[in-house]
């Protein structure tokens, strides 16, 4: 099926689980593909593949011993040359990628971006799950955020490097906005472990091109379509969204907080907390998505990110999450024992100020009356049988 044609005047074709991009003449390409990858002049073609072998199995193309295997499937279901190919690889459905061209003047800027952050989204800096030595195969988990961006002109090699820097700043920036976790951390995604990149542009254009960072309109072209990308396809993906991301649970699941932390906190404060647990959870649950909740809470995972920073003093963060929990609380009495000491790390200082936010929660949740002011949910009363 072909989706579309891009900036650089290419069809779009998505077939054999793949997105596949031929070239209508010469191209320049720089990317982070492993075969064929960095600065390119004498590519024909460039796609992405969706390698999801289903649950539960190892993806073929990451075991050792598959580049043969690969080059017949380039060559016999694909059409192309595997010698002028470069790809990129994911366990993302291509009807799940995202595709947005943006012209002004005579530039035009087409990005194509498959995105998924659920099997290994990270934060920069976080400690390494593998490691490369003389070149010996590396095992890497497949999820990752490839994007494709096309330009209309002829970029010098420089700008089609810093074209990548910005591209890059570009799908952080998404990951930000939507407040994605880290899979591996308390912190805010950056990205996944195994994310790629493509540039290409025309390399017969007259339109010379020498910038791309985020002063140029060029840069500033990538950027949003980068961005509006790499959200569009983690909504598709994997329900991704500001709708989704509205919900107490999903603003503190990155300090670890989920279903089961309050059951085990609803059986630490009631020795009916299994019987009850079902009737509890089910109001957990309303009051996930309340708006007001969902507000304080945010300003309180805020106050944990800056501790963790080093923005903020534990002295500061829990004075302030004292203030917030008791919004929280709506009135009922907060009584928490927030003393630290003078040697605790930040660590330690987030996962008591996590603790009280908990156990406030909870004892809200287990409260005899209790009142539901979601937007479209009528208000009630309801008492613990």
């Amino acid at each position: 099926m072909m989706l579309g044609v891009t900036a650089t005047g290419d069809p779009i074709h998505r077939y054999h689980r793949c997105l596949v991009v031929p070239f209508a003449g010469p191209r320049k390409v720089i990317s982070t593909a492993m075969e064929h990858g960095g600065y390119q002049e004498n590519l024909t073609a460039v796609f992405n593949q969706d390698v999801n072998p289903g649950p539960g199995r190892l993806c073929e193309h990451m075991e050792p011993g598959q580049q043969e295997k690969m080059q017949t499937f380039i060559r016999e279901e694909l059409g192309l040359d595997p010698d002028t190919v470069a790809r990129m690889a994911t366990i993302v459905a291509m009807e799940s990628a995202a595709i947005k061209s943006e012209t002004y003047d005579i530039l035009t800027v087409t990005a194509i971006t498959t995105a998924s952050l659920e099997v290994n989204g990270g934060r920069i800096g976080e400690k390494a799950t593998s490691y490369e030595k003389n070149g010996e195969y590396v095992n890497l988990r497949p999820g990752t955020i490839n994007s494709m961006v096309f330009v209309s002109g002829n970029m010098t090699p420089g700008c089609m490097a810093r074209a990548m820097v910005t591209a890059t700043e570009a799908k952080t920036a998404a990951c930000q906005e939507l407040m994605a976790g880290s899979l591996y951390s308390t912190g805010i995604a950056t990205g996944s472990g195994t994310d790629n990149l493509m540039i290409i542009c025309d390399s017969e254009s007259t339109n010379q091109l020498t910038y791309a960072g985020k002063h140029g309109k060029l840069g500033e072209l990538i950027g949003r379509l980068v961005r509006d990308t790499v959200k569009e396809s983690l909504n598709a993906h994997m329900a991704l969204n500001p709708l989704t991301q509205h919900r107490i649970l999903a603003r503190m699941k990155r300090y670890g907080v989920t279903e089961g932390t309050f059951f085990k906190k609803f059986n630490e404060l009631s020795q009916e907390g299994q019987r009850h647990f079902p009737e509890w959870i089910d109001r957990l649950h309303r009051l996930d998505q309340e708006d007001e909740l969902v507000t304080w809470t945010s300003l309180y995972v805020h106050l944990l990110d800056q501790l963790g920073w080093g923005l903020l003093s534990g002295v500061e963060a829990i004075n302030s999450g004292a203030i917030i929990l008791k919004q929280i609380a709506k009135g009922q009495a907060v009584n928490r024992e927030q003393s630290i000491k003078a040697h605790e790390s930040a660590e330690v200082v987030i996962q008591k100020m996590v603790n009280s936010f908990v156990t406030t929660l909870s004892e809200m949740v287990m409260a005899k009356e209790i009142n539901f002011n979601s937007e479209g949910e009528k208000s009630s009363n309801e008492k613990t049988v």
